[in-house]
């Protein structure tokens, strides 16, 4: 019996410990979905707007306590965060995860669900709700103020790209058209770092600006430094891919997995030097690789890249992949009027005046004109325009003045005047 009665104590203590517990106390709490409100700045597209948000609550075992999604009719905004409204335990730890501009409720119902959901773009630039946006919090207690912010972050990152055109040569026109995004990641995991694994996993063609989009990139901020235009793309975590790359031009793949799935910048230009020109249709294109390094291959959520791109001299210091050259036709410029600028005939005669002109696709215009007391050519003589259209031959039969006008367009960008006189 002696040797029972510490054991009896015990319990007597346990229990009177166990009744001076107390009950966890339940309280109000608000949750604030924070985009980072930026009143200060316009932009397009609106990087802070929230339309809709879903929300999941678990408690320490990872049990789901509350699930809810908010569309934008029973929307509830203050300063531009999202808000919402509920009761939770004070000083119990809780995870909690939100998504915002989804546009449909998460189907998720367990941690495992929620932290491995992968969400689908159906185009590049589906933004027009507002970005998707994400942020969790994990086994943490609500404070006696009852306010819990979530700081959301966009799972885009963004790139702000300009052109720096100062140490171009005079005599090169370097005029930006479209840029776009190679290797644009058509998916992506909400809450955890995520990638793309394969090229069918991107977008045949990734976001891109064009036309009147691209203006600032044509249009001088400071002296040869152009503005600036925002590229979006879905976060891409390729991670540290080549080693000891102490060179733009060694951070490169043409071919192989890693070529079609880490992303790049792509710009097209037309381009015009004493050497080279594009046709219509055909482009200068220049491309680099996004990430954190030469060696590295990242591009991380909610974050900015600033990238200012410097062609210098003639722009064609490499024939590659990085500076594709293959839109590009060489200027060999030929404008030559046949047989002179001034010349005689007989009337009745036929007299030949044409313009030899290269490259062969130049855009060409020709033009008969009469000088003679202000006759129409019709009166003075007739022609026959020849085959290529870059020369006639006058068919006279009184004399006068006659004045042929041609003209050729870029790269040759020269004009003249044939006259021919007939009976001087």
């Amino acid at each position: 019996m002696k040797r029972s009665l510490p054991v009896i104590v015990g319990l007597l203590l346990a229990a009177v410990s166990c009744s001076r517990e107390e009950t966890p106390r339940s309280l109000p709490v608000k949750i604030v979905l924070d985009p980072g409100f930026q009143p200060t700045r316009a932009l397009l597209p609106d990087e802070e707007l929230i339309t809709d948000y879903n929300l999941l609550i678990f408690n320490a075992f990872g049990i789901l306590e509350e699930k809810v999604y908010i569309p934008r009719r029973q929307l509830t905004l203050e300063e531009g965060k999202a808000v919402h409204n509920t009761t939770l335990l004070l000083d119990v730890p809780y995870s909690i995860y939100a998504v915002a501009n989804l546009g449909y409720e998460l189907p998720c119902r367990s941690l495992e669900e929620v932290q491995q959901y992968r969400f689908h773009l159906a185009y590049p630039d589906e933004y027009s709700r507002g970005m998707v946006m994400a942020a969790r919090s994990e086994n943490r207690a609500v404070g006696h103020d009852g306010s819990f912010t979530l700081p959301l972050e966009r799972v885009m990152a963004r790139v702000d790209l300009s052109i720096d055109r100062s140490e171009l040569d005079a005599d090169v026109r370097f005029q930006v058209e479209e840029v776009l995004v190679g290797g644009c990641p058509a998916s992506a995991l909400l809450f955890r770092e995520s990638k793309v694994a394969a090229k069918s996993e991107t977008f045949t063609v990734g976001f891109g600006q064009s036309g009147r989009n691209v203006t600032p990139l044509n249009t001088d901020r400071e002296p040869g430094h152009s503005g600036a235009v925002s590229l979006y793309l879905l976060e891409n975590c390729q991670g540290d891919l080549l080693e000891n790359v102490t060179t733009p031009q060694g951070r490169i793949f043409t071919q192989g997995t890693y070529a079609e799935v880490c992303s790049y910048i792509e710009i097209r230009a037309s381009y015009r030097s004493p050497s080279y020109y594009s046709q219509a249709g055909n482009h200068l294109i220049y491309r680099f690789y996004l990430g954190e390094s030469l060696n590295n291959f990242d591009v991380r959520r909610n974050t900015l890249y600033s990238i200012c791109i410097k062609p210098r001299g003639d722009g064609l210091s490499e024939d590659s992949w990085r500076v594709d050259k293959s839109g590009l036709s060489a200027t060999k410029s030929v404008f030559q009027l046949h047989p002179a600028a001034y010349n005689e005939c007989v009337s009745g005669d036929d007299f030949h005046i044409w313009c030899d002109v290269e490259p062969a696709d130049v855009p060409f215009y020709m033009e008969p004109l009469a000088h003679d007391d202000d006759e129409e050519v019709a009166k003075l003589y007739s022609y026959t325009v020849d085959p290529d259209g870059h020369g006639l031959t006058i068919h006279t039969w009184k004399g006068g003045t006659a004045v042929v006008y041609f003209k050729a367009g870029p790269p040759v960008n020269r004009d003249t005047l044939a006259m021919l006189v007939i009976d001087p």
